[in-house]
């Protein structure tokens, strides 16, 4: 009777497994190629602005087009809000507030705490 831990058993378990994981790639990069719109977006729909309600609902800004369309997000469903009669301008993420350096915020922090300091 052979022992069912030898290193042949073994090796054709990992080489079973290995072979099983190579398909599962391919097929995965198969359906991938498969689906219509994953492969780019384009350019006259897209994602203006999201704002996250909770974790299942959000809030969508979407462009189409020439025309901007406001959509609610949710566990139901996609719905249409409302119809913006005019596009509303995208501004970047970050543009309300300045960005300042970590190096220049800690030398101001530095030299307005040693010019208040009593001692």
């Amino acid at each position: 009777m052979s022992d069912p831990l030898s290193w042949s058993s073994m090796l054709r378990v990992i080489a079973g497994l290995g072979l099983v994981l190579v398909v599962f790639f391919l097929l995965l990069r198969l359906l991938k190629r498969a689906q219509p719109g994953l492969g780019g977006g384009r350019a006259d729909l897209r994602v203006v602005a999201s704002l996250a309600l909770s974790p299942r609902e959000r809030v969508l800004l979407v462009q189409v087009g020439e025309q901007q369309l406001l959509l609610g997000s949710s566990a139901q469903g996609l719905r249409c809000l409302h119809v913006l009669p005019q596009a509303l301008e995208a501004k970047p993420p970050g543009a309300a507030m300045p960005v300042v350096p970590f190096a220049e915020w800690l030398r101001k922090a530095v030299s307005s705490g040693s010019s208040t300091d009593p001692s």
